[in-house]
């Protein structure tokens, strides 16, 4: 990336803030001009790894499956807080319902 230090956790959950609203401006607040675009792609690959999951439909409900990618999500990384995973989790299961 660009050698700058972003906490994924503390992203993650600034940018879904307000979700399905937009965060940008207190989220380019806090980063700043320099860092704000490393800190969104950062959370752009999370949030991309996470919506390519694919829970079993078959013996879910939305509800498991966003458990379930939270689950997952944790142990590909499992640096990502609780309220992160559980912020990923929320993301997931309101695009997909």
């Amino acid at each position: 990336m660009t050698g700058i230090d972003i906490d994924a956790s503390e992203a993650l959950t600034l940018y879904l803030k307000h979700y399905p609203g937009k965060n940008d401006t207190e989220f380019d607040a806090f980063y700043g001009t320099q860092s704000a675009q490393a800190a969104r792609a950062l959370v752009r690959e999370l949030l991309d790894e996470a919506m390519s999951l694919r829970p079993d439909w078959s013996h879910m409900t939305l509800n498991d499956a966003g458990d379930f990618v939270e689950a997952e999500m944790h142990a590909r990384h499992p640096e990502l807080s609780p309220k992160a995973l559980e912020c990923i989790g929320n993301y997931y299961t309101y695009l997909m319902r």
